[in-house]
């Protein structure tokens, strides 16, 4: 850890939030793509080493940002999509530079630990809580008024969504247990993430779904294995979705949520 990290942290905070947390997502899965090219005809890492990865910096930094914005009436603070260079707001920049910062360190403390879990989305998740009590001053779960519940229309989804998980999972099974790079496929989730910009009525995230699979993949060299850990990653999402990121006043990554509580197990008792 240097000076010029913080300060390269506290610049990716404000580029997060100024461009919004949902396109800096997707350009670290452009950089990551980028990052798997090069280290497969290369076999040099050093942008995936040193530059791809940085959802807990970005990321996290736009969060908080768009929640400080909410707060100020300037946007939904939920909103992570949009970029807050439409507000004009200096002082919401300066909140996701810092949250950059914060975010760096904390996940720099959390990968010297050894811990068996995914410290990125570990970050991504403490970093939201803090961002909902601190600043979007909301409860941690969902509220949902009159008739209302977190369980309307999930007969109809959830054999859809199980659907979708099995078979992306099988895909990134064999992908990632041929090449080894157990996240590719959520470096290919984070680009999809592009049409929901685009004249696409709907597209799905897909990310924890993906980087869970290649996790059991690699874990347990089985396909079969990938597809469970999927299925189970969608359904946990469609919970942890329902239930403390709707209808909020600031954004719970789902699926940093889903991906950390998973590679705890997977990176813990199976690798």
């Amino acid at each position: 850890m240097t000076i010029i990290l913080i300060l390269a942290a506290f610049g990716g905070g404000v580029f997060g939030s100024l461009i919004g947390g949902t396109i800096a997502f997707i350009f670290t899965g452009i950089l990551a793509l980028l990052g798997f090219a090069i280290l497969l005809t290369t076999g040099d890492s050093m942008i995936l080493d040193k530059i791809a990865f940085g959802p807990q910096v970005a990321f996290v930094g736009a969060v908080a940002a768009a929640a400080y914005a909410g707060r100020k009436n300037k946007m939904a603070g939920s909103d992570v999509m949009s970029p807050l260079f439409v507000t004009k707001d200096a002082g919401s920049l300066v909140v996701g530079g810092i949250f950059g910062v914060v975010g760096y360190v904390m996940n720099y403390f959390l990968s010297t630990k050894g811990f068996g879990i995914d410290t990125i989305a570990l970050t991504v998740v403490i970093l939201g809580i803090v961002t909902r009590l601190l600043i979007g001053g909301s409860s941690l779960i969902s509220q949902y008024v009159g008739n209302e519940k977190w369980t309307n229309g999930l007969k109809t989804e959830l054999p859809f969504n199980v659907i979708w998980a099995l078979g992306l999972s099988l895909i990134v099974g064999f992908a990632v247990i041929e090449t080894g790079l157990a996240n590719i496929g959520w470096a290919i989730s984070a680009v999809s993430l592009i049409f929901l910009f685009t004249t696409v009525k709907a597209f799905p995230v897909s990310h924890h779904v993906t980087m869970v699979a290649g996790y059991a993949a690699i874990a347990f060299n089985s396909i079969y294995m990938a597809a469970l850990f999927g299925v189970i990653a969608v359904l946990l999402g469609e919970f942890f979705q329902r239930t403390t990121n709707t209808k909020v006043k600031s954004h719970l990554d789902m699926p940093a949520v889903v991906i950390a509580s998973c590679s705890l197990v997977i990176l813990t008792f199976f690798q």
